[in-house]
């Protein structure tokens, strides 16, 4: 947590990265995103259907963001070309790949997106232990 989200709560004050960053950034996370569903699609019953449920509301949360910022959904899934990738080596990947994000100066309402997105990550982790 930086200090401009302590002193700011929710509000937010100073540059933020440009649309086309936006895009650039969020469509490989979604990509990822579609390469769990995949997984889990591959692998009924792994993981409850609301959680599930939830992963393909998440996807459509960034697509949409990805679409406000002028750009198109990039949501075929990434190849993983290992036989060893797994639901919850994906979900890792994608959780790391979320909080990196963190650090960038994303507008209020992204970070909110990754936020969200990066707690159902962790539920989901949390059911496949």
């Amino acid at each position: 947590m930086s200090i401009k989200d302590i002193l700011l709560k929710k509000g937010w004050a100073g540059r933020t990265i440009s649309r086309s960053e936006t895009i650039d950034r969020l469509n490989p996370i979604l990509q990822l995103m579609s390469g769990v569903l995949n997984e889990h699609n591959s692998n009924p019953g792994s993981i409850s259907d609301d959680l599930v449920r939830t992963l393909r509301m998440d996807i459509g949360k960034f697509s949409e963001t990805i679409v406000s910022c002028g750009g198109i959904a990039a949501r075929t899934a990434v190849d993983s070309n290992s036989d060893a990738s797994t639901a919850k080596s994906l979900e890792t990947e994608l959780l790391e790949a979320l909080k990196a994000e963190g650090d960038i100066e994303h507008q209020m309402r992204t970070r909110a997106i990754l936020g969200v997105v990066a707690t159902n990550t962790e539920l989901r982790i949390k059911e496949l232990a």
